[in-house]
């Protein structure tokens, strides 16, 4: 205990040169902490995007290209699934709702998502409910077919294009936005405004099943119908919802009345026999394909892992050097202690203390500073990255790098502490002026 006092007082009387190396290695502790904590946020995240969805069907194809295109609008599909096979799917004893999905529009580069009212019901972002930041869910089109021109849009769309309630869009066929996809004759009008969930939801339009049909009557090759030389509709002079029943869709979404049944569903849907024209269908596991999805850029994630273990190490090399260099300072002070009864250990001892105290204490501020950064930037993140972090100490990733840190540091202090005990027998109680 001695020892270890000596060395704090050691160390605070040089505390303006050592507290600018304590800064250095406290950020770079931040550093390799937020990167760890924002990768874990970002993993669970990328989970969340289907929370509380058992099964994602499509037509029969890549896991991994089902997910991508339909979850996260990356991609686009090569072939639809009949709308008939929703029906099959809904009948069966065990399937509790279905989220049907048809893609292929935009605004703006943002993807438009026909869906049903169900979607709001039973989508789960970290298994919390989808809230609005303004407005409602768009209505039923079968009981208010003024429906059909509405429109819900998730909080990156909203930020991009400034947008607020009852502002009209007019969307564009496909992703390409030229005078002849843009379905100009069709404007809808905003009626909600999501909060940020973190998920491909932030940067969705959202519109019903029949106002995606109506969009799409009378055209043909990607083409408005005026482009046949045929008449346009005029604004709002939409068909009757009689019509409107989609043929085909994208994907649908199935959420199931108790999860020990999936596999079960899962070969009955596979094991469908297909219509006409189209392919046999594909169920998938959600949980089991984003792991797949994670894995390709697990090299990014891992490379700022490394990148901030090497600040951390440059940091802790930096109090190294700054203790070595100023051990030819105290040569007299190290005399000092040999006449005051001091045996090389006893100061090979106190040099380490106070090594490892200055980079303990840094370290200590750097996992206190990583969960009052988080905190503070939490909605910054969620706003601009589509993060949503999550308050609380450390999981036990981050705590495995703060012990190798801790050993580091212990590392880190044998070499000033080794030099000091070489010094202290070459110099005995003579140090050189």
């Amino acid at each position: 205990m001695f020892w270890l006092n000596l060395a704090w007082k050691s160390a605070w009387s040089r505390k303006y040169s050592l507290s600018l190396v304590a800064v250095s290695v406290c950020l770079s502790v931040i550093v390799l902490l937020a990167v760890q904590q924002i990768r874990t946020d970002a993993k669970r995240s990328f989970s969340n995007a289907l929370s509380g969805v058992d099964l994602v069907v499509g037509p029969r194809g890549s896991p991994t290209d089902l997910l991508l295109y339909s979850v996260f609008q990356l991609g686009t599909p090569t072939q639809n699934m009949p709308y008939a096979d929703l029906q099959r799917i809904k009948e069966m004893p065990s399937v509790a709702w279905t989220i049907p999905i048809q893609l292929g529009d935009s605004l703006d580069g943002f993807p438009v998502m026909g869906t049903s009212v169900d979607f709001f019901k039973h989508y789960r972002s970290s298994g919390q409910a989808l809230s609005f930041q303004s407005g409602q869910a768009f209505q039923d089109p079968q009981i208010h077919p003024t429906a059909l021109l509405q429109v819900v849009i998730g909080s990156e769309v909203a930020k991009s294009k400034k947008a607020k309630l009852n502002d009209s869009f007019a969307l564009t066929h496909g992703y390409q936005a030229v005078e002849e996809t843009v379905h100009s004759d069709h404007l809808f009008q905003l009626v909600g405004v999501l909060k940020p969930t973190g998920t491909p939801l932030d940067r969705s339009v959202l519109i019903s099943l029949e106002a995606f049909e109506s969009l799409h009557v009378g055209w043909g090759l990607g083409l408005r119908p005026s482009a046949f030389d045929a008449k346009p509709d005029a604004q709002n002079d939409l068909p009757i919802l009689a019509e409107l029943t989609p043929s085909e869709l994208t994907a649908v979404w199935v959420g199931l009345h108790s999860r020990a049944t999936v596999f079960s569903v899962r070969k009955a849907i596979e094991s469908m026999k297909p219509s006409a024209a189209s392919l046999p269908l594909m169920a998938v596991l959600p949980g089991v394909a984003l792991d797949e999805l994670w894995q390709i850029v697990r090299v990014v994630e891992n490379a700022l892992i490394v990148m901030g273990a090497l600040v951390a190490v440059c940091s802790l090399l930096g109090v190294v050097s700054v203790l070595l260099v100023g051990l030819s300072a105290r040569r007299k002070e190290l005399a000092i202690y040999r006449s005051l009864g001091a045996g090389p250990y006893a100061i090979f001892m106190a040099v380490a203390w106070e090594s490892f105290l200055v980079c303990s204490l840094a370290i200590a501020a750097g996992v206190l500073g990583t969960q009052l950064l988080i905190v503070t930037c939490q909605e910054f993140l969620l706003q601009n990255f589509g993060i949503q972090t999550h308050n609380g100490w450390p999981d036990l990733e981050a705590w495995y790098s703060i012990g190798l840190l801790l050993v580091g540091a212990m590392m880190a202090s044998l070499l000033p502490a080794w030099r000091a005990y070489r010094i202290s027998l070459l110099d005995g109680l003579h140090p050189p002026n």
